[in-house]
């Protein structure tokens, strides 16, 4: 029997994993799909065989059995109580919403449900969870977009950094991973994921680069402990429908979706 499959924000990472849903991953069934901008959910609906009904997201979580969150940090909450309160699992794709929702992993467990997080733009998390069962010392995250892949940042307006200006690169944040959640909220989910996976968001300190002369995400991890060093560095190409969005995220979302539905389990 097929999982039960529904997509709640249709954007690029939604439409993307809504498509390979229908074309490649035989043990899944999107059986609907859900957007604030109904246009969005209906533009999806038809590109995909055979082909999921547009609902509203309270009618989605009651029809499926995995719900995917790809709509905003803002709506992550709303989504993931409804949905686990039904005893139901979620794949989140906007983890930053997670931050200081402690009491919805309390609730996945009291219901016996589960919160998938893929791992995003990021390379080396199977380390970092690892890593995490023993002493972590420090974590940090250096991440080098292109300033369109930061435009709309909250951090970025308040600071009054013009990216249009910049000839060379500049560091536009440095903080906590819970800072950088905030003043970034649709750009650096990496930080959060990292931040679950590792010591936490107060603890995980977070570099963003805003760098006028690449076309890549770049994500760099340092990671120090009893266990010794982790070095990691992944260059992303931003997914060609949403500059914000680096493709390996999208790729992400696939194969976790993959792993869930497979018989088959490697690593973590």
């Amino acid at each position: 029997m097929k999982l039960k499959v529904g997509i709640i924000g249709c954007g690029a990472i939604g439409s993307e994993l809504g498509k390979a849903i229908g074309s490649r991953i035989p043990g899944a069934d999107l059986v609907a799909v859900a957007d604030v901008d109904e246009e969005k959910a209906r533009k999806l609906s038809k590109n995909v065989f055979p082909v999921p009904r547009v609902l509203s997201p309270e009618e989605l979580i009651d029809e499926v059995a995995l719900v995917i969150e790809c709509a905003s940090s803002s709506a992550v909450a709303a989504i993931a109580e409804k949905t686990l309160s039904q005893g139901k699992d979620i794949m989140v794709m906007s983890v930053g919403g997670l931050l200081g929702k402690m009491h919805l992993f309390r609730l996945a467990q009291e219901k016996g449900a589960r919160i998938y997080l893929p791992s995003g733009a990021l390379a080396g998390l199977d380390g970092v969870k690892a890593a995490a069962a023993g002493r972590i010392d420090s974590v940090i995250l250096t991440t080098r977009k292109p300033p369109a892949g930061l435009k709309g940042a909250p951090h970025l307006e308040k600071a009054g950094i013009d990216l249009d200006a910049l000839t060379e690169e500049e560091t536009v944040f440095e903080g906590t991973a819970e800072e950088a959640v905030e003043g970034f909220p649709r750009n650096i989910n990496v930080a959060a994921t990292l931040s679950l996976a590792g010591i936490g968001p107060a603890k995980t300190r977070v570099k963003i680069v805003a760098d006028p002369k690449t076309s890549h995400n770049v994500h760099e991890i340092k990671i120090e402990g009893e266990f010794g060093r982790l070095i990691s560095r992944t260059e992303n190409l931003p997914s060609p429908s949403n500059p914000k969005t680096s493709f390996l995220a999208i790729l992400s979302a696939i194969a976790t979706l993959e792993a869930i539905v497979s018989p088959v389990r490697i690593g973590t």
